[in-house]
């Protein structure tokens, strides 16, 4: 948000001016003896005393909100908690000190209180971050103006990710009063997330793992080259190859002479250059381990001298809590500073405002629409499932959108269809026309039946779904029925695959489980029926129908078992 509110994204006039003020807590303290006063890119930050020991500071910041020109919605402000919660993020990373708009989460984490898991202080374990009194010099002020200057600047993606990481850096930080091993491995993503998105990795079969490579390589002894090629291109764009490699390759190329020269200065036990691969390795197995198995950190790495960075386990380098939160802010700032900045930005953020949410639009604003594209019939026909489930169900306010305009059209173009689409389409032109009233039917619904009635017969989740719908037996063998079932499962989350409401999924089940029971096939029967239960959770008269079953055995009629209370009504 601190880089909308800048204004560079914007393509028309700002609106609105608002004068935003907040209040942050920090164990940072500007000068005494004068009014402190803080201005950067991303707003201003004022002392409230200059006597005592406050730990909060004001927070202001002046909100631009572009004009929406002629297009429709108003807003007028955001308030200003995302700005505040982004600004004390950015605050607390680039000066390496506590800060929140949260007087609870400072005060916890500047408390000197053991952890619970942990059993240490954090101020003991980190240097300055936990400090109770950190002071703001002149330098600290001015690498904080620098650093937001050209946070702000940088192109929206590349900012969109270093925002994500240094969110997860604080949040490590944090983690230190209570999880080491959680705050160890946010503290390695945090340079992982910039190492998977900014690396420039193209992945080579040589990167591959080399024990499943060498078998790989061993099964395709006998194939041509174009045919290994293209096996081995297919198995890369589906694998991730050697991350442990980019992460310490994307680490090593972002660090500055002066890791290992100014900054070092007062350092307890620096790591050196020649050990860091070793010991960024042994640190993104840790991430890998907890992430995986939740095994806990080696015990020297929480038990060792005061603030040393750096630690020998079984003779390997290992990188100490302290050590790994010095690399990783070292590798964020050094790689923000590598970034060109542009003054303005073509870029489409308004999914990116804070309080955006994106949700499915229901059916009735788009089922009915006459667009037509490759997979538009599954997206329909699962949306006009939706409506007509609704129905069914009795729900309050339900609707079935009018589809003729939509199917005179499908008419006309069926046979241009893919065969996915085709078999939507079709499904959809029977449904439709056998829910309404006859005079709201399409003018050739009974002809369009006709025409594809035998085509329609083949087994098809679409073909199942109809067959449900209409209380209809399919003319297929029922082990063809129950592999048509189990098709449409295995498929209903695919692209050009449709996905049925929960109540007509527990209707196909229980349609399968009559066959069987009709077939005398009394244990398949049941074991449909447990299934149907299980797909349909919280469903109290399919959960008693279940029961009553494994005693009696009954005519299964999936309506009359999933809508009781509106098949007594009608």
């Amino acid at each position: 948000m601190l880089q909308i509110c800048s204004g560079k994204l914007f393509q028309n006039t700002v609106e609105y001016r608002n004068q935003l003020r907040g209040i942050i807590y920090t164990n940072l303290r500007f000068g005494f003896g004068r009014e402190e006063r803080l201005d950067t890119e991303a707003g201003s930050l004022l002392s409230t005393s200059n006597l005592g020991q406050s730990n909060a500071i004001v927070y202001e910041i002046e909100e631009l909100i572009e004009s929406t020109g002629q297009e429709k919605g108003i807003l007028v402000s955001h308030a200003v908690d995302p700005y505040i919660l982004d600004f004390s993020t950015v605050l607390s990373f680039a000066l390496h000190c506590t800060a929140s708009p949260s007087y609870a989460l400072t005060d916890r984490l500047l408390s000197n209180q053991k952890g619970v898991s942990t059993h240490e202080i954090p101020s003991k374990v980190v240097k300055r971050f936990f400090d109770k009194d950190i002071y703001c010099t002149e330098a600290d002020g001015e690498h904080l103006r620098k650093f937001i200057k050209h946070l702000i600047g940088l192109e929206r993606k590349t900012y969109l990710g270093v925002m994500r990481a240094i969110r997860t850096y604080v949040t490590g930080m944090h983690r230190i009063a209570d999880d080491f091993e959680l705050a160890y491995t946010l503290l390695v993503a945090s340079i992982e997330s910039l190492a998977q998105d900014f690396d420039g990795h193209k992945s080579s079969w040589s990167n591959y793992d080399q024990r499943k490579r060498k078998l790989i390589d061993e099964a395709l002894s006998g194939a041509n080259n174009e045919i290994s090629t293209r096996v081995r291109k297919a198995i890369l764009d589906i694998e991730h190859t050697s991350l442990g490699r980019r992460f310490r390759d994307f680490s090593i190329e972002h660090l500055n002479p002066s890791y290992f020269r100014e900054e070092t200065l007062g350092v307890v036990h620096p790591i050196s250059k020649y050990d860091l691969p070793k010991a960024l390795a042994n640190a993104y197995q840790a991430r890998s381990q907890y992430v995986h198995n939740l095994r806990t950190l080696p015990s020297q790495l929480t038990h060792t001298i005061a603030y040393s960075e750096s630690t020998q386990i079984d003779n390997k380098a290992w990188l100490t809590i302290q050590g790994l939160s010095r690399l990783a802010r070292h590798i964020i700032t050094e790689f923000v500073k590598r970034q060109n900045t542009v003054d303005k930005e073509v870029y489409d953020y308004s999914g990116e405002r804070s309080g955006i949410v994106q949700m499915k639009m229901a059916p009735q604003y788009w089922v009915g629409r006459t667009e037509l594209y490759h997979g538009s019939g599954s997206k329909k026909l699962e949306g006009f499932l939706s409506q007509i489930a609704a129905c069914m169900s009795g729900t309050k306010n339900a609707v079935v959108t009018d589809l003729r305009d939509l199917l005179a059209i499908v008419e006309k173009k069926i046979h241009e269809f893919k065969k996915e689409d085709k078999l939507s389409y079709i499904a959809l032109h029977f449904i439709f026309n056998g829910f309404v009233a006859e005079e709201q039917r399409t003018e050739n619904a009974s002809s369009f039946q006709e025409r594809f009635e035998c085509e329609f017969m083949a087994p098809s989740s679409e073909s199942l779904i109809v067959h449900t719908l209409f209380n209809i037996t399919p003319p297929w063998e029922i082990t063809e029925y129950h592999r048509t079932l189990d098709r449409y499962f295995e498929q209903r989350d695919n692209r050009f695959s449709f996905r049925a409401p929960a109540l007509f999924e527990a209707g196909m089940i229980l349609n399968l489980a009559e066959s069987y029971r009709a077939n005398e096939e009394r244990s398949k029967a049941v074991d449909l029926v447990s299934m149907a239960v299980e797909n349909y959770p919280g469903h109290e008269a399919l959960n008693q129908f279940e029961q009553d079953f494994k005693l009696e055995s009954k005519p299964i009629k999936w309506q009359t078992i999933l809508m009781p209370k509106v098949q007594e009504e009608e």
